[in-house]
């Protein structure tokens, strides 16, 4: 009786684990295997997790590549303004070498015709080595390796949180699809939060411009120049994202400026050399970096200037070209004099 009840306990374990497995391939909801099934939607929120999947099976011809401050670009802006089906390769605070990891790995699988590139200074100081290799990182979807799909097929918040998220989101939401990984709507800005979420040194540091550094960021600035060049096929236009006059004061206070201004100079030069390639820099547009209220933080501002940012391709007011970047360069450290003059002073007596 005992060995009856045993072998019909496994049997009813072994029917209920293939069918949790079965549910998890059939809906995937980090489109490890496909992409949505429909009526569901692409319902992208967690980057992390769904970016890989989303590269690997979703049907686009255009990738934007970006850290947290490209996220609250609608795909859409760019399928209408370029005529062009858009994803998004997106990496918090994403290194060089992460959103090159994501434009390599689309290759692999499509033929892009543009890269919407947000290039951020800080990402050309970083390590050359993509992050989402690492230990911490659900690597079960990165790699190609079926006997780490368990860690997905019989995972618990899958099954019971983000299937039934999917499932609302396409059903019962009014969820765009354009707005994958999109945070903004959940945010508030306003120059009072912006200020008082920004912890400002209290002294000036000595700039710590290295030789060790320069390297770094000549390296990363090769990363990206090695896949224009490799794909001349691919028009790739790239965007300098408006950071907070805070920004560039934490940067001037930490004695970080110099290195910045390299990575800006020497990003600039050796990118805009290249027929396939088309710049535009927002960094120094002081109606909005010195309108506190545009922003959350020192760095992330709301969907408003995304969508600016996008309208401006339209016109040539911003275009930085092999001829003139020295003079966007020149005009950004007269920005920054005055933010430190004058501006930062609205906010700070000292």
């Amino acid at each position: 009786m005992e060995k009856k009840f045993i072998k019909h306990f496994l049997i009813q374990v072994s029917i209920l684990l293939a069918l949790a497995a079965l549910l998890v391939i059939v809906i995937d909801p980090f489109f490890h295997y496909h992409a949505p099934i429909s009526p569901l939607k692409a319902v992208v929120t967690k980057a992390e997790y769904q970016c890989v999947g989303t590269i690997d099976h979703f049907a686009y011809d255009s990738i934007l590549l970006g850290s947290s401050v490209a996220e609250n670009f609608n795909n859409r802006w760019f399928d209408e303004a370029f005529g062009c089906k858009t994803i998004k390769g997106i990496k918090e605070s994403g290194t060089t070498a992460d959103l090159i990891y994501y434009l390599e790995r689309a290759y692999e699988s499509h033929e892009i015709s543009n890269v919407f590139y947000s290039l951020d200074l800080f990402a050309l100081c970083a390590d050359t080595e993509p992050t989402m290799l690492a230990e911490n990182m659900p690597l079960y979807l990165y790699n190609e390796n079926p006997l780490d799909d368990v860690k997905y097929v019989w995972n618990k918040a899958v099954i019971f949180e983000h299937i039934p998220y999917m499932a609302a989101m396409s059903f019962i939401g009014d969820y765009d699809e354009g707005m994958s990984y999109n945070w903004g709507q959940y945010k508030t800005f306003s120059a009072a939060d912006t200020v008082n979420r920004y912890n400002r040194p209290r002294e000036k540091q000595e700039e710590k411009f290295e030789e060790d550094i320069k390297a770094l960021i000549d390296d990363n600035i090769s990363l990206i120049e090695e896949q224009i060049i490799g794909h001349p096929e691919t028009e790739f236009y790239i965007m300098y994202p408006p950071y907070s006059m805070l920004w560039w004061d934490n940067l001037y206070l930490n004695g970080e400026l110099e290195q910045s201004f390299y990575a800006l100079g020497e990003s600039a030069r050796r990118l805009s050399q290249y027929k396939n390639v088309q710049i535009r820099y927002y960094q120094a547009e002081e109606s909005i970096i010195l309108d506190l209220n545009y922003y959350m933080d020192n760095i992330h501002f709301s969907e408003k200037i995304n969508a600016w940012m996008v309208e401006q391709w339209k016109g040539q007011e911003h275009l930085l070209t092999n001829e003139n970047y020295t003079d966007w360069v020149e005009q950004m450290r007269r920005i920054v004099t005055e933010i430190e003059s004058v501006h930062i002073k609205k906010y700070y007596n000292e």
